[in-house]
Parts: structure tokens; C-alpha cells; sequence
């Protein structure tokens, strides 16, 4: 791995990238990480995506965990970058910043993730820089890595953070609000969540807005996992009724999908894990 002296990295620095993958193409993605790292790419689909995840840090050898999720693209020095943070012993997670790749939404230069800081008294989050321009990004942040209380879709883990907070909680969280409850743990453990401004990847999504879920599984794991990620953290319920009310209002677009979401709060207060078989992952 050619890096400088000056550097994290040396001969005992290994990163290993986990993607988890659902039936796409991902040729593009394999050429922008290059061949130096191990590369351990789940194709099972019988596995959830927190399964997916967990299944590459038992196959993995590295000492750093690139998570990269399979409609991406990342930029050219991102990992080096974002192995840089690391610098500061007391990061755990480190986060690259999404770009819209252009494909889905003609925009290439604005951000669709920059990490996000989460309301612990609602369960809601901001992404302040999300549908603005990466150049925005570098103006109020410059290169500094900077706090979040989480971040997703392409982040990076110190191995050792997995031995002290175990693994993605595949059994509340299969899909949805994995990232969040792995990066609150590490958090809570006493580790730093950051992302790294000059460290970037080009997301293939749809632009960020309001939530409009089109399949009844997405639905009923927002529904539900929303209601178990605050009772998992001894967090208030008291949201739970403005919840309700915004995700509804939300999916009167798509009013058949609104059962659905019904039908996870429903689990979330019972406290039901299960995963229905109408909405296996």
C-alpha cells in the first residue's frame, strides 16, 4: 500500500472493504477501490443488509473496516483520506461525504450525506449540508474532520471498536438504523464519530427529501425500528405521536404503504423483533 512516511499507515496497517451487495453491478465500484485491500463483496440475499455487514467483519482480516454500500463510487484518494482521521486515537468511525452521482438526479456536485446529528428526544435527524454543494462543505469545514452522531453508506471502522460493541445489531435492525445504533454504541463507549470533508464518494440515489417508502417492507422496518431504536437506548417515547403524524402526512402520496408502517409502530411498542415473513429481508 503506497502511502507516506508521515502517514497512519504502515506494514502493519491493513484495511479490508465489505461490500454488501443486492444483485448489482458493481464493476465501477471494484475499479475505484483498486486491488491493494482485501475486498470481501456478500452476495447473499438471503442475508439482511446488518447480516451482510456482520458476515464481512467475521471473513475480514483488516485491521480498518471499510464499509462501502454497492451504488457507489468513491472518489480517487478517499480512502487514504479517511484513513488519515485515524491519526486521532480516540475515532472509531470515520464517514465519507455522499455526492449525488448524477445519474438518478443530473446534480454531481451536490451532497446527498454528510453525516447527521440525531434528536435524541424525537428520534428525528439533520444532515445540514444535505442537497448543498460539496463546495459548502469545504467553506465552513475545510478539510477538518468534523462530529456527527452518525453516519452510513460508506464509513469506515477501527476493528477494535468491534471488539468492544460487538457487531451491527442484525436482530432489532436488519435494514434501517443499523449504522445509527452501531455508531451510538461507539459513541457511548467513548469513541468519536466524524467524517472526513476530503474524503468523498458518488452515491447513485434518488435526491434526498421527505420520506416516501414505495415497498411495504421499507415501510413497516421505519415504522418499527424507529420505536426499538429508543427503547433499545432508554430513550423517550413521547415522539412517538408527532412520528406517526409526520411519516403518515408523508405517505399520503402512496397511500396503500401506510399499513404497512402502521403495522411496524405497532410491533416497535410491542416490542416485537420478529421479522414477518411478508417482510423478510
Amino acid at each position: 500500500m503506497a502511502m507516506s512516511n508521515d502517514r497512519i499507515c504502515d506494514k502493519k496497517t491493513t484495511i479490508s472493504i465489505i461490500i454488501p451487495n443486492h444483485e448489482r453491478d458493481i464493476t465501477e465500484l471494484l475499479e475505484s477501490v483498486g486491488k491493494e485491500y482485501e475486498v470481501i463483496v456478500v452476495n447473499d440475499n438471503d442475508l439482511c443488509l446488518a447480516e451482510k455487514r456482520n458476515y464481512g467483519v467475521y471473513k475480514s482480516t483488516g485491521n480498518y473496516l471499510l464499509f462501502i454500500d454497492d451504488d457507489n463510487i468513491v472518489g480517487k484518494f478517499s480512502i487514504n483520506n479517511l484513513l488519515e482521521v485515524f491519526k486521532d486515537e480516540r475515532v472509531g468511525i470515520a464517514g465519507m461525504v455522499g455526492m449525488y452521482s448524477g445519474k438518478q438526479t443530473g446534480e454531481w456536485n451536490k451532497v446527498c450525506d454528510s453525516g447527521a446529528t440525531r434528536n435524541l428526544l424525537t428520534g428525528f435527524t439533520h444532515d445540514k449540508y444535505v442537497n448543498q454543494e460539496i463546495f459548502d462543505i469545504w467553506a465552513w469545514e475545510g478539510i477538518i474532520p468534523y462530529e456527527v452522531d452518525e453516519v452510513s453508506n460508506v464509513f469506515m471502522v477501527k476493528r477494535e471498536v468491534f471488539d468492544k460493541i460487538g457487531l451491527f445489531d442484525q436482530d432489532n435492525f436488519p435494514i434501517d438504523l443499523d449504522e445509527a445504533d452501531f455508531c451510538l454504541r461507539a459513541k457511548k463507549a467513548g469513541y468519536r464519530v466524524v467524517v472526513a470533508p476530503n474524503a468523498f464518494t458518488c452515491h447513485n440515489t434518488k435526491r434526498i427529501g421527505l420520506p416516501n417508502f414505495k415497498r411495504p417492507k421499507n415501510a413497516y422496518y421505519m415504522g418499527r425500528n424507529k420505536i426499538l431504536f429508543q427503547r433499545k437506548h432508554n430513550l423517550s417515547l413521547s415522539f412517538v405521536p408527532i412520528f406517526i403524524i409526520v411519516y403518515i402526512l408523508c405517505l399520503l402520496r402512496n397511500p396503500r404503504i401506510i399499513i404497512h408502517f402502521i403495522r411496524g409502530v405497532y410491533a416497535g411498542l410491542r416490542n416485537n423483533t420478529k421479522s414477518p415473513q411478508r417482510y423478510s429481508v
